[in-house]
């Protein structure tokens, strides 16, 4: 990249500054870093199944995973979590390494398109506030990789279109499709394209639709893969209204992030949804304001305003896909969002850069300083903000309580604080918080359903099935709801109950090897011993390091007389968990019908140096040393027993032979 030229004809030299442009992104994100898992990113990376399997990478791309089809952000999860495993700091450096790749790229951009400003106008996106979510928040690593294809497409068309080299020109459509497949959002860069065209040009030719005929095509097809993936997943309760509160939304829309941008507070997590049918009134009037603003700017193409109608177009055009129109799974929560103008918010960037760069040409050269002054102040602004605001992603509990701080009727936000309360382990506040989101919102199957789950785990089995009823009245086809209550009927015994619901959950998720274990567990209670092992061996198939459904398959194979077979089951159990206490315990037993003594003996004292209180194992622990004639460890190991449990009546016969044994192998003196 060469050097920028400044307004004054100084030149602005590379080296560093770029390394202040990487500095102000370290900073502001410096406190997120560390950040824990928040909302959806434990669903995403921590508990995703085929993130963690060798074949996730085909289901990824086949689209047999997930809940949108991204399977170039899916791979690099996959890469992150074999490198990273559930430490987060790995993710959020890939994520503000690639935020600031990006920030780069648009400084290029603009460099290209003649921006003096243009470092300036890369800062401003780097530093801005309403980068902060799709940068801090793991689950949007999706923008931050898109962005970067992105922007190397459109640079590689400029490549193209200046020079005439075809290998920029299929180099640009490869780089777009790649970028599609890390988040359709970049699915209107052939409009931006065409827009580009037109700003250098002041015309299209049939030439320059013909070349962006592949584009478009790469645009069709895999917007309707997610239109497929958004209408299967996505409440399709939601209401848009019909074409006159759409307008409107989306005009409210586009005024909400004019805002938002230009004065950066307030910005949170889940922001209210107004009311979009019927609309208010003077949402009607927005889009109309709109339109007489480019017709203006229109009118003075020739002149400035051509620079400006290219700055808003790429704004409106880039944002087109989440105003409104259109039915996506995110309206569920809200019209808005920060992530989604993530890209769009360049546009506006490079606007204001432009701005800068015409007051500091048209102005006298005494003013210089102020304008300078102003831009300084103005980064200095946001990126505090942006640091701050960057510490809000630290843990849930930080976020959501900063959330229901700023919009105290987000249903969303009080049951997401109750998630993040219950995984800190924090009981106490998780039911409050749950019934707070069903007061606010009593049609909300998730809160419903995580409120059963507290109620299980404070025993209060009654009122936690009404919980999961009440979800699964909601959402009938809820496989998590059906698991869950089925769980309930398996405690209380309910075993005809519990398999329905478990068979229930495996047939809308066929790949949830959870309820296929606990289907399985329901089957062995029931005697169903080769049913159960189908099932154990079904989650395994899912899920291949699954320590209980090893565990459980293990047990059915030595109930079978299949004894080595179990006997490897329980290794491969330990070998994913290796503090799991009953595979130790049933690797112990098998071993001492097997006769191997001394490996039981291992297996014991592994079971009780994990929890000494275990008082079968220290028994089995004594029987087996018996074997291995070691008499006085066995007799210790009874006498330990008995302090657990006095009256032991067997555990009183396995010492009492115990202490028989001492004479005969005592030395006569």
């Amino acid at each position: 990249m060469k050097d920028q030229v400044r307004n004054d004809g100084a030149k602005l030299p590379v080296l560093p500054a770029a390394a202040v442009l990487l500095l102000a992104g370290l900073w502001i994100y410096w406190p997120a870093l560390r950040g824990d898992w928040v909302w959806d990113d434990n669903l995403l990376v921590t508990r995703n199944l085929s993130l963690h399997s060798l074949d996730g990478l085909a289901r990824f791309w086949s689209g047999k995973a997930g809940t949108d089809y991204w399977p170039l952000t899916s791979t690099l999860l996959w890469i992150e979590w074999h490198l990273f495993g559930s430490e987060t700091l790995g993710y959020h450096l890939v994520s503000l390494a690639l935020h600031l790749t990006g920030g780069l790229l648009v400084w290029r951009l603009f460099d290209r398109l003649g921006l003096r400003w243009g470092w300036f106008g890369a800062l401003l996106f780097v530093v801005h506030p309403l980068a902060v979510e799709s940068v801090a928040w793991i689950s949007e690593i999706k923008n931050t990789l898109s962005l970067p294809l992105f922007l190397l497409s459109l640079l590689a068309w400029l490549d193209f279109s200046e020079r005439g080299a075809r290998s920029r020109y299929w180099l640009s459509v490869f780089l777009f499709l790649a970028a599609m497949l890390a988040k359709a959002s970049v699915i209107m860069l052939p409009a931006v394209l065409l827009l580009l065209v037109w700003w250098r040009r002041g015309r299209v030719t049939a030439r320059d639709l013909g070349n962006l005929a592949p584009y478009v095509l790469i645009a069709l097809a895999l917007g309707l893969v997610t239109v497929a993936f958004q209408q299967h997943f996505g409440d399709q309760t939601v209401g848009l209204g019909g074409a006159l509160s759409r307008f409107a939304l989306a005009g409210a829309v586009v005024f909400f992030y004019l805002g938002k941008f230009v004065l950066p507070v307030g910005l949170m997590p889940v922001y209210p949804a107004w009311v979009a049918d019927p609309p208010p009134f003077w949402n009607l009037l927005l889009l109309p304001v709109l339109a007489l603003a480019l017709g203006f700017f229109w009118t003075r193409r020739q002149v400035w305003a051509r620079h400006a109608l290219l700055g808003f177009g790429f704004f409106l055009i880039t944002l087109l896909p989440v105003m409104g129109f259109f039915r996506m799974a995110y309206h569920q929560i809200s019209w808005v969002a920060d992530h989604l103008v993530y890209l769009p918010m360049i546009g506006l960037a490079g606007l204001v850069a432009g701005g800068f760069d015409l007051a500091a040409q048209r102005l006298p050269a005494a003013f210089r300083p102020v304008i300078f002054g102003a831009a300084t102040l103005l980064v200095l602004g946001l990126a505090w903000g942006s640091h701050a605001y960057a510490g809000k992603f630290r843990d849930g509990d930080a976020l959501w309580s900063y959330a229901i701080e700023l919009n105290p009727d987000s249903s969303v936000a009080h049951n997401n604080l109750g998630d993040a309360l219950s995984d800190a382990g924090r009981l106490s506040g998780v039911k409050n918080q749950y019934e707070e989101a069903l007061k606010l919102n009593p049609a909300y199957p998730e809160a419903h359903n995580n409120l059963g789950n507290y109620l299980v785990q404070t025993r209060h089995l009654s009122e936690a099935e009404a919980e999961f009823q009440a979800t699964l009245r909601l959402r009938p086809g809820y496989a998590l709801a059906h698991y869950n209550l089925g769980g309930v009927y398996q405690q209380e015994g309910r075993m005809d109950a519990a398999i329905d619901e478990f068979e229930q959950a495996v047939q809308i998720d066929p790949d949830f090897a959870e309820a296929h274990n606990n289907l399985g567990s329901a089957f062995q209670v029931e005697g169903r011993l080769d049913e159960a092992a189908r099932e154990f061996k079904q989650a395994l198939q899912i899920n291949p390091g699954y320590a209980l459904a090893c565990e459980n398959l293990g047990g059915i194979l030595q109930k079978q007389g299949r004894l080595d077979d179990a006997i490897d089951q329980y290794r491969l159990a330990l070998k994913t968990d290796p503090d799991y206490v009953r595979a130790w315990f049933d690797l112990g037993n098998a071993l001492q019908i097997r006769g191997d003594y001394p490996a039981a003996v291992e297996s014991y004292r592994q079971v009780l140096q994990l929890d000494p209180e275990h008082a079968e194992a220290r028994n089995n622990l004594g029987c087996a040393l018996l074997k291995t004639g070691q008499i006085a460890d066995a007799i210790d190991q009874f006498r330990q027993v008995l302090q657990i449990r006095p009256g032991d009546a067997d555990v009183q016969r396995n010492l009492a032979r115990a202490e028989a044994m001492i004479p005969a192998a005592s030395p006569s003196r």
